[in-house]
Parts: C-alpha cells; sequence; structure tokens
C-alpha cells in the first residue's frame, strides 16, 4: 500500500492521500462455485466506501451481475469475436475514465485463453496503471479446483494480486466446512497456487441469503438497516460482511478490492 505523502502549504502541514490505482477483479471458477456472490460483494462495498465501478457481466448464461446491476455491460452475444471486442471495450473504458472494474467472464478458461493470444493481460494492466486482481472461487468438488488449476496454470491471466475464495455456501447440508474443503486445500494444485502468492477466504455460510438475494437493494444497504429486513436477518448480514472484511484485512488484500 502505498504511504501517505506530505504536503506543505503556507507553512501548514496536510496529508494528501495517493489516489487509488484503477483495479481489474476478474472472477473465474465454475458456476455454483458463488462467483457471482463475491464479485457482486466487491461492488457494493466500492459503492458503500464511494467508489464507482463498472460492472461488466461476460456471463452470457446466467447474467447474474447483469440482473443485480442494471447499468451492467456485457457482449453482444456468446460468439468468441462479440466477447473479446466487449473486453477490449471494458480495458479502454477503464483506462480512459481512470475506474475500476469487476468483470465475470462465465467459465473463464476460454476467453482468456483467446484474449491472450491477442494482448498480454497483465502487462496492458501494468503499463496503464491498472491492478489487475485474479478472484478464484471454488465449492468442494474436485472439479472446481481442477477448473481454477487449469486457469491458472495456463497463465492467461495469472497477476501478482490472487484471491481464492472456499464458499461454504455451496457446503450440501449437513456436511462440515472443514471435512469438505480438507480434500481441496490438502491438494498440491491448490497448494501450488498458493505457494505463487495468492492469498485464501473463506466465505462463510449467510443463513438468509436466500431472502436477501431477493431484495433490490445491495448487502451493505441491507446491513445499514435500509432494506427492511426483520433484526436478526439484518444482524446476519452486517455479521457476515463484517467476517469477509476481517479476512481480507488479515490477509493484507482489502487494499487490492476495487
Amino acid at each position: 500500500m502505498a504511504k501517505d505523502a506530505i504536503k506543505f502549504v503556507d507553512n501548514d502541514v496536510t496529508v494528501v492521500t495517493p489516489p487509488r490505482k484503477p483495479v481489474l477483479a476478474v472472477g473465474l471458477g465454475r458456476g455454483g462455485g458463488g462467483k457471482s456472490t463475491v464479485l457482486a460483494e466487491l461492488v457494493w462495498r466500492a459503492k458503500a466506501q464511494g467508489r464507482s465501478v463498472i460492472v461488466a457481466d461476460g456471463d452470457a448464461r446466467s447474467k447474474t451481475l447483469s440482473s443485480l446491476f442494471p447499468d451492467a455491460i456485457h457482449p453482444a452475444s456468446e460468439e468468441m469475436p462479440d466477447i473479446k471486442a466487449f473486453l477490449a471495450d471494458l480495458l479502454n473504458r477503464m483506462v480512459k475514465e481512470n475506474k475500476s472494474a469487476v468483470l465475470d467472464l462465465g467459465g473463464g478458461d476460454r476467453a482468456l485463453l483467446e484474449l491472450g493470444r491477442e494482448l498480454r493481460l497483465v502487462e496492458f494492466c501494468k503499463r496503464r496503471g491498472i491492478d489487475p486482481l485474479a478472484i478464484y472461487c471454488l465449492g468442494p468438488d474436485e472439479e472446481d479446483l481442477s477448473h481454477i488449476h487449469t486457469i491458472f496454470k495456463g497463465g492467461y491471466f495469472r497477476p501478482e494480486r490472487m484471491v481464492l475464495f472456499t464458499n461454504e455456501g455451496v457446503i450440501r447440508a449437513g456436511q462440515h466446512v472443514a471435512g469438505a474443503f480438507e480434500r481441496t486445500t490438502n491438494d498440491e494444485r491448490f497448494k501450488e497456487i498458493m505457494n505463487a502468492g495468492a492469498r485464501s477466504i473463506l466465505l462463510t455460510r449467510l443463513a438468509c441469503m436466500p431472502q436477501v438475494k431477493g431484495l433490490p437493494v445491495g448487502l451493505y444497504t441491507a446491513a445499514a438497516g435500509k432494506a427492511g429486513l426483520e433484526p436478526v436477518q439484518e444482524f446476519m448480514v452486517e455479521d457476515w460482511l463484517a467476517d469477509i472484511e476481517s479476512q481480507r484485512r488479515e490477509e493484507g488484500v482489502a487494499e487490492w478490492m476495487p
């Protein structure tokens, strides 16, 4: 994190906080791993802290981000030329507007492979003053880990900043979180990603998530008591968000977010 600068104005000392660099947060993982929830939380978090973020929904099948954020941008179709044009437009807008973006690429690997043949995405971000951030999301199934490891090994988008979310919310009823993810965390592929610098965060289960998902407002608005939730549900959301933020700070990644 950049240190604050000291500025002298008429013998007065003023602390000048360096402006935040735009962040390109790319969600990666199979469907059903909680990726949309993680990305939506990042958007709501940025807005709650007074920052504007471009929401880019490249998942033409589920379109979850588009349903949550009416101003989300999306490709004209599922065809690869349209997806690549969509990504190029997003990057151009980020540079011109100096604004962060949260991007869901759906499956991710094919689009990144195609784009990687034409553009070194991480290098582009670095040269244009953007911090690239990989957001890996996975449930306890072996296929979840295989999917993100394939993307990681492919190297199409392997920035220095990587956060790996293991999602308790997709564990089958009655299965304990430690047991569910024990095989995953002991897997050499998981360790390889962690050894490359990834930070791990457990996305705990939010019991009232079904009720919250139906709200027309974001999680932070709900936690602030402005969504009409019952007090117990409101507390659950507030506590859930506080836990995620606490883990982000413990892992030193809070300032990585958009």
